[in-house]
């Protein structure tokens, strides 16, 4: 097996959603900071002093806007890995509102860009936690990266929602985000104990071949949180394989209850003829396998979650009757 952190390219569809209640969203619009300034935010990296509250924010990771934004803070500059227009996905967009922030795309950071925003804070939580690309940043503006112990590109929403709260001296509004989004994937499973238990995988597909989201990977961890349990094989794996790729004759160890996939350069039904022996796994073959519409659980935050999660609730109900 080889490991390899997929970075989906994708422009995604902008679908409603629909289910169960969700939490409220921050609010849109300036709101007071609830910690006195300066603040030292620890992160993987070290530590960052923020000793104003910032007025210029530019947000770096996938998830990193959302978080600002449910905090009431619209971000000057915003960099899209996933080729959002506007810089973030359908389920934030109400609260960005008219706001036009700077948007950067791409794999690869636009330094030039992010310093022509003149920030004075810059938040790229959600990244692989490299030095140099942090050194580089920071002489830029103080810089927040990734957080203690998370893995590259995979922090815990929840701690990522924390780390920010923290850095734009907003923590209690940040608890409030944790705590009210947890009470909403506490209620979902709650009404769906039919999940509880039943094995979930979820793999990425790519140039024909098949990735399993390890046992941190962002999609697997919301699910875990309703309920859901991982393969012995992917309970197997080591923590910091966030993405292991399959060979063909490996694909029926990680078959399960439900499967769950992101096809990177296919579309819907093609997805499951773009990979070997994909379409002979029990859980395709049964209906119980699921095409995913949209990004919002692989960058989950307090804003993606309740949209990705009503909108696969139909689906999850059907595949664990």
């Amino acid at each position: 097996m080889r490991s390899l952190v997929v970075g989906a390219t994708a422009v995604l569809m902008a679908l409603a959603g629909c289910g169960a209640p969700a939490p409220e969203p921050g609010p849109a619009g300036p709101a007071p900071a609830s910690a006195t300034f300066p603040v030292t935010v620890e992160h993987s990296l070290g530590s960052t002093t923020v000793e104003r509250e910032p007025a210029r924010v530019v947000t770096l990771g996938p998830s990193d806007a959302d978080v600002a934004l449910a905090l009431g803070v619209v971000p000057v500059g915003i960099h899209s890995r996933y080729g959002f227009e506007r810089g973030v996905g359908p389920w934030a967009e109400a609260a960005l509102g008219d706001a036009a922030p700077a948007v950067t795309g791409g794999r690869e950071l636009n330094y030039e860009a992010i310093a022509a925003t003149a920030p004075d804070l810059i938040l790229n939580v959600g990244s692989s936690g490299e030095q140099e690309e942090h050194d580089t940043l920071s002489r830029i503006a103080p810089t927040i990266a990734l957080p203690v112990g998370a893995q590259p590109y995979a922090p815990r929403w929840q701690d990522a929602t924390q780390l920010i709260a923290q850095a734009l001296g907003r923590p209690a509004d940040g608890a409030r985000l944790v705590s009210d989004t947890e009470a909403y994937l506490q209620r979902v499973a709650g009404e769906n104990p039919a999940f509880a238990g039943r094995t979930l995988t979820y793999l990425d597909l790519v140039g024909g071949e098949a990735y399993v989201g390890g046992r941190e990977t962002t999609v697997v961890t919301t699910m875990r949180e309703l309920g859901f349990t991982d393969t012995p094989f992917v309970a197997a794996l080591p923590p910091e394989d966030v993405q292991t790729a399959l060979s063909a004759e490996l694909l029926p160890q990680i078959d399960a209850d439900v499967l769950l996939v992101y096809p990177i350069d296919s579309t819907g039904e093609e997805a499951w003829g773009t990979v070997p022996g994909l379409a002979g796994l029990a859980a395709v073959r049964d209906g119980r396998a699921h095409v995913l519409p949209d990004l919002a659980l692989s960058a989950p935050s307090v804003l993606s979650i309740p949209h990705g999660v009503d909108r696969l609730l139909p689906f999850l109900r059907a595949a664990t009757d």
